[in-house]
């Protein structure tokens, strides 16, 4: 096919095939996965806790995903695993880092405003009868359970179909689509708000320009991570309404759902908006972040174009669709 199709003569399909073949196989890997540890919890009798099921599914859920990206890279655009934003480059270390910390101050700064305003109460949860093998056993546990959810989360909205609906129609559009489709999916979660859901779509805005600045996932895993291993372990609240049986701190509630966020936790609160919309500021404006070399190589170089191509090579600089202003220096 030429032109108007799909595929144009000698080249590989279009972001456009590659975003919605992509969607759709993730969507099925979604699904595959309940299914999946369905049977197997009914064929042995098993019948897990909600934490050991969270953690199982986005465990399978986190291979499948990274089995599929690299089918995709490779077949699709001719590409390494790298190309979805996992390489290990000169600095990703540093963004994970990056991520990490600035994930913590911001729910943290959260927490401190519930404290400042009365809104939250805290008490060491040790003091109330949890052993510390018990408070210790959350910690290894929580971590290791939110570096898999936030990593599986970050491949799913922020992965190869986000990447690829970017090529075809831009960031603004591919985070507007991918952020309300992250919002729309916490929706199933207990104890949800409107407010809730406003705050995971623009949450989910924070991680997309965490991604675009850099064009590599650990900033924004980092920041995932981060900050759900402090809201729902260090502070203790519920992390989108699930609460941790253990944590360092427990908060007593007090006041309207719009500050506190009630049982779904300070994601559903005003004071989250809020520090949100700072973070994601700061992202977009902070010149330590930037597309590293190696990156900038991988996935912005222009595409070769065939001998017969009409159509000249792009500059060096070029990214398509107006992205100079997320790749940095």
């Amino acid at each position: 096919m030429t032109g108007k199709g799909f595929f144009t003569v000698d080249e590989p399909p279009r972001p456009i095939f590659r975003f919605l073949l992509s969607a759709f196989l993730v969507f099925c890997a979604y699904l595959g996965t309940g299914i999946f540890l369905g049977v197997v919890f009914r064929v042995f009798g098993l019948l897990p806790d909600i934490y050991v099921s969270l953690f199982l599914v986005d465990l399978v859920l986190l291979a499948v995903l990274v089995a599929l990206y690299k089918l995709f890279c490779s077949v699709l655009d001719g590409k390494p695993l790298a190309f979805v934003g996992l390489a290990f480059h000169g600095r990703w270390k540093a963004e994970l880092g990056m991520g990490f910390a600035l994930g913590a101050i911001m729910i943290l700064a959260v927490g401190l405003l519930e404290g400042i305003l009365g809104v939250a109460s805290f008490s060491w949860m040790l003091s109330a009868a949890a052993s510390p093998r018990h408070i210790l056993i959350w910690a290894v546990f929580s971590l290791v359970l939110f570096c898999v959810a936030g990593t599986a989360e970050e491949l799913s909205f922020r992965g190869y179909p986000f990447q690829r609906l970017v090529d075809s129609i831009g960031p603004a559009g591919a985070v507007a689509v991918f952020s309300a489709m992250f919002g729309l999916v916490h929706l199933g979660n207990s104890s949800h708000t409107w407010l809730s859901t406003l705050n995971t779509v623009l949450v989910g805005v924070t991680f997309s320009v965490a991604y675009l600045r850099t064009r590599a996932l650990w900033l924004p895993i980092g920041l995932h991570v981060s900050w759900n291993v402090f809201q729902g372990y260090a502070l203790g609240f519920p992390v989108s309404g699930i609460l941790l049986p253990a944590a360092l701190t427990r908060p007593e509630i007090h006041g309207a759902f719009w500050l506190s966020g009630g049982a779904y936790g300070p994601e559903g609160s005003l004071l989250s908006t809020g520090v949100i919309i700072l973070g994601t500021v700061y992202l977009l404006l902070s010149k330590r972040i930037y597309v590293s070399k190696e990156m900038r190589e991988l996935v912005l170089a222009p595409v070769p174009q065939p001998p017969n191509s009409r159509q000249p090579p792009a500059p060096p600089d070029a990214s398509g669709h107006g992205l100079k202003g997320f790749q940095g220096p």
